[in-house]
Formats: C-alpha cells, structure tokens, sequence
C-alpha cells in the first residue's frame, strides 16, 4: 500500500525529527542507485554514482535522520526492476505534487505525455509549468516514473530537463519500449 503524505503529516514530522531511515545500494543497467526506506516503504531512490554520493543526497533532505545500512533497503533494490509492484512507496509533498505523482504512476511503460497533457489529465490545464516542477520535486526515480513526461515546447521535440540526466531518461525509456509486447504497440 502506497503513503501519500503531506509534509506536516505527523508521521514525515516525526521522521524530520530523528527517525531513523534505512539505506541500501546496487549498481543497476542505470547506473549507481540508492534506496531510503523506512518500515516497508521506500521514501526516496536516488540514482547516484557512488554510495557516499547518494547519503549526501539524503542528507540535504533529511539532516537529522538516523541512517543505517539495511538489508531490507537491499531487498527493495533487489526488486526495483522486477517486481515494482511490490513496493510500498511513502511519497510526501503538497497536495498538487501527490496529485501529478499519482497520475504519473497510471502512464504506462514506454509511453511519454508532455507536462501540458498531464496538466490536462489532473483537470489543471493553465498548471503546465506547475506539473513541470512538481516533476522535478519527484524523490522517488523511476517507481514515480518522471522519466515519461517530456516537453515539446522550446526544445523541439529533444527530451530535456531530467534530474538524474537526459541520457539516463533516454536510456530508462528505450528499456521501457523494449519490455513492451509487440502486439500492444502503437503503430
């Protein structure tokens, strides 16, 4: 079961304030990646080239946490590719942010919107630039799959504008459209 939580929820407030977080590490096809979980959902994953780079990441947002290296961290990574159905996901953020993060989880495999379409979908048509940052506020890569969402304004059509970096989106998504069944393709 997924936590879709506001940041002055009692339970991210107790966290902030020395709860402790697990952590674990694996190299992926996309490079480096790090997990924080707590309990059984995972609160953030990190692409990160080295461990040491992804706890410093966590610390910028969570500095009073009490980190730990956990084999149930491991565990999650472990199955982040096969199996991210199974993982229970504490995503905190504003009410619009929970909104454009449910909705990204509904895209399917392969398929990219643009941020004026998701816009649209939550019934915020003006919000385009609002989806945008919401995106990029994501914590949780790849299982809030930000990836699938592109612009085709000034950029003409290139894909632009990834936290974890244009080559890594370019590569998660080619990944998707090769998992997909043929006959369920597009064309």
């Amino acid at each position: 079961m997924h936590l879709w939580l506001s940041p002055h929820d009692a339970r991210v407030r107790a966290l902030r304030a020395q709860g402790e977080l697990a952590y674990g590490f694996a190299r992926t096809p996309f490079g480096g990646c790090l997990a924080l979980t707590t309990g059984d959902h995972l609160l953030a994953l990190y692409f990160a080239e080295e461990r040491e780079e992804g706890i410093a990441l966590v610390r910028e947002k969570w500095p009073t946490a009490v980190l730990r290296p956990a084999t149930a961290a491991d565990e999650v990574m472990a199955r982040i590719f096969d199996q991210p159905d199974s993982i229970s996901l504490m995503a905190i953020g504003t009410p619009f942010q929970l909104t454009v993060w449910k909705y990204l989880c509904s895209i399917p495999e392969g398929k990219t919107l643009t941020y004026g379409e998701v816009a649209k979908a939550i019934g915020r048509p003006t919000a385009a630039r609002a989806v945008g940052q919401a995106v990029g506020a994501n914590e949780i890569a790849l299982l809030i799959p930000c990836h699938r969402v592109v612009s085709r304004g000034k950029s003409g059509g290139k894909l632009s504008g990834y936290r974890w970096g244009v080559k890594r989106k370019k590569t998660l998504l080619a990944w998707e459209l090769s998992r997909r069944d043929p006959l369920k393709m597009p064309f």
